[in-house]
């Protein structure tokens, strides 16, 4: 027979075993992503900081044209500029000016789809040629410092990087004035 239990007994009891009074958000079925909202903002937060650091230090100068320079009253001047163009793509690099597109051996000129510093075998472009090549037409307009690149979309970022270097110089400034163009396609 169970033991009979007083009606304090039962109070007491009952007062013990009851379960408390929960928050609403503590007895909901859904889970509570304010605490991981706040981790995911802070973390966003600390990687765009981190960009923008990375960004400013990792900047190549580079100067897009100006066409007021020129003017209209300066027509004949234009004309007689060189407007020395590189143009890198898988095949090798294009380099072309006024007159044509630079033949092998940057000495003449030549009609039609030239490559003017083909790539090795193994699809590397030679950099000290494209160098060379800069000098040997550095001599012959002194007074030139600009030249546009342009890459094919599917030449590396670091290949374009080259590039700027073998037309700016070794030892002796060449074209310090690098300008960016559109890729090509």
């Amino acid at each position: 027979m169970p033991a009979r239990l007083t009606p304090r007994q039962r109070a007491y009891v009952r007062k013990r075993t009851r379960i408390p009074d929960l928050d609403p958000s503590e007895t909901s079925e859904e889970l509570n992503i304010v605490p991981f909202l706040d981790i995911v903002v802070n973390i966003v937060m600390f990687l765009l900081m981190t960009l923008t650091t990375v960004a400013f230090f990792s900047q190549v100068e580079a100067a897009l044209p100006d066409y007021r320079k020129g003017g209209i009253g300066k027509r004949a001047a234009a004309d007689e500029a060189l407007n020395l163009n590189v143009t890198v793509t898988r095949e090798g690099i294009v380099v072309s000016g006024s007159g044509g597109k630079l033949a092998r051996g940057c000495t003449t000129t030549a009609p039609g789809k030239v490559i003017t510093v083909p790539a090795g075998m193994n699809g590397e472009h030679d950099w000290k040629a494209l160098t060379t090549c800069a000098s040997r037409v550095k001599k012959q307009f002194e007074d030139e410092t600009r030249v546009t690149l342009s890459a094919d979309p599917e030449v590396p970022y670091e290949d374009l990087i080259a590039a700027m270097d073998a037309v700016r110089g070794d030892e002796n400034e060449l074209f310090p004035e690098v300008l960016l163009s559109a890729g090509i396609r």
